[in-house]
């Protein structure tokens, strides 16, 4: 056997040798630990061959009873050194073989030698009846161990689960408002339930590495489940080193962009209080367009950022970008049209918060415009919500522009007798007009006569407010004052229309009116008479 491995050795030993000796290794891992790697020429089966020789010579020699490091010595053999043990060799090293690894032949192969040397005294030590005595006892102690964190784990759980259920009716108060007792109970026992579990398994890992760990035949489960946590941390490790100069890049990006939007909002303030005025800007439009301006650097934002994030140009991110812009082309056809419509109505102003305002068959008070949609208080209290693109297509009426500006005229119809004299019907109307409170005095109120009718003459009377927002008080007052007025003073309003039987042999009209001898003779006479 031995002198088959001298005769591989000798042919392994005459393989020419390049200059490219140094790209070519392979390790020697008798073991299971790498001792050290072999060189050789670009021929990579060779090296191969010869770290596989090399490692099964070092592995035989745990077997030797009697083994001696001192029988370990470096044989110069002309040409080439020798790392023998008595007369079996092990290594076998050339100057070529050597220079490829950068360091003299000789101080490698005496490095080779100590390296076999502590490697196999470790080995013998290992498995001698002493040590696994050792692993045995100390197997039994992490058992037990961990037997009693698991134990003590569990009697912890039991109490701690106890101990929220006592406390059912003592609520945390900084979660009180955003669930009740019970419900914080049943969170807080999922996630103790949660954590016992992973204690647990925690435990039981720990407890296998060191078991493994323990005994040689089991020590690469140990390493392999240590590569199991440690490889994907040594990958998130490197990823988020690799990763380093674009997290520097974004963070200027954001600075910069922060800094915009900062400028903007204090030209925006700057706007919206006055100290800063800009030619045909109304200070309505300010908080729309900061918000506008906003949207837009943020876009940019994202649009100079996005390149740079983590795994942007995977495929797996290009499908799901594509898949959100589709679904979101989809779904918001009648949310752009919102947007795009409140846009218009911010710059378009028909009206602000707080402006009484009539959109259809809607009657309010403006409480909110967003983006989407305006929200009206009706004077019932009733919140009505109103989308964008509607307002666009709807008629409204803002009567507080108009209050303000012009001061808003409010009117009531009555229709009085022809009997009535009109100037007497105007003075009366023109006191109930006064009298009504948020009426301005200037302008005065004034009447109408609006329609001759059959049994009745309509007269209007109009009064300016300027306080749109009690427009319903002030026609309730209104209403009341000109009841009072021409009850006062024996007037009877005849609309709604009144059924009546009269004389028809007499004039319906004021007696000032009727001259002496002009009195009206109808051509027949209706009399009615009482039984």
């Amino acid at each position: 056997m031995k002198l088959c491995y001298y005769l591989l050795a000798a042919v392994l030993a005459l393989q020419p040798v390049t200059a490219d000796a140094a790209a070519v290794s392979a390790p020697v891992v008798p073991f299971g630990d790498t001792l050290f790697s072999v060189y050789g020429s670009s021929n990579v089966m060779a090296v191969q061959r010869r770290a596989q020789l090399a490692t099964e010579n070092i592995a035989l020699l745990e077997g030797e009873m009697l083994f001696n490091p001192d029988s370990l010595v470096v044989i110069d053999a002309g040409d080439e050194y020798l790392v023998v043990y008595r007369s079996w060799v092990l290594v076998e090293l050339t100057e070529q073989q050597a220079a490829a690894s950068g360091r003299p032949v000789r101080e490698l192969a005496q490095a080779y030698r100590d390296a076999i040397a502590t490697a196999v005294v470790a080995k013998r030590a290992e498995d001698s009846w002493l040590a696994i005595i050792k692993r045995l006892v100390l197997a039994v102690l992490v058992v037990a161990a961990t037997y009693a964190i698991i134990k003590y784990l569990n009697l912890l759980y039991r109490k701690l689960v106890l101990l929220l259920r006592r406390r059912r009716t003592q609520p945390l108060r900084s979660l009180k408002y955003l669930m009740d007792s019970n419900r914080q109970v049943v969170v807080f026992l999922m996630a103790l339930r949660v954590l016992r579990y992973f204690l647990l398994v925690v435990a039981l890992y720990i407890c296998a590495l060191i078991l493994f760990r323990l005994f040689p035949a089991t020590r690469w489960l140990s390493d392999t489940l240590i590569g199991y946590i440690t490889t994907p941390l040594k990958k998130i490790f490197v990823a988020i080193w690799d990763y380093l100069p674009n997290v520097f890049y974004i963070a200027i990006m954001v600075i910069l962009f922060r800094l915009i939007v900062k400028v903007l909002r204090i030209f925006a303030g700057k706007i919206a209080s006055g100290s800063l005025t800009l030619k045909g800007f109304q200070p309505e439009w300010t908080t729309p367009t900061y918000r506008i301006l906003r949207v837009l650097v943020v876009a940019f934002a994202i649009i100079f950022i996005f390149p740079f994030l983590p795994r942007a140009d995977s495929d797996i991110f290009k499908g799901v970008s594509v898949f959100v812009g589709v679904l979101f082309s989809l779904g918001s056809t009648s949310i752009v049209s919102n947007v795009i419509s409140g846009l218009v109505i911010t710059y378009m102003n028909p009206f602000k918060e707080g402006d009484r305002i009539k959109m259809g068959e809607y009657l309010g008070d403006v409480i909110e415009k967003t983006a989407l949609v305006t929200r009206l208080k009706t004077p019932k209290n009733e919140i009505i919500t109103i989308p964008n693109s509607n307002i666009m297509t709807a008629q409204t009426i803002n009567y507080s522009n108009s209050a303000k500006d012009y001061g808003l005229i409010l009117h009531v119809q009555v229709a009085m007798g022809y009997e009535v004299p009109w100037r007497k019907v105007h003075e009366l109307l023109m006191e109930a007009g006064a009298k009504t409170e948020h009426v301005l005095k200037e302008p005065k109120p004034f009447v109408l006569q609006t329609a001759l009718d059959d049994f009745y003459v309509q007269y209007q009377i109009n009064v300016y407010t300027n306080e749109a927002c009690k427009m319903l008080d002030i026609y309730s007052s209104l209403y009341a004052n000109v009841q009072d007025v021409f009850h006062r003073e024996g007037v009877e309003m005849v609309m709604p229309h009144i059924a009546s039987v009269r004389d028809a042999s007499k004039v319906s009209m004021p007696p000032e009116y009727v001259k002496p001898g002009k009195e009206y003779t109808p051509p027949f006479r209706v009399s009615v008479e009482k039984k």
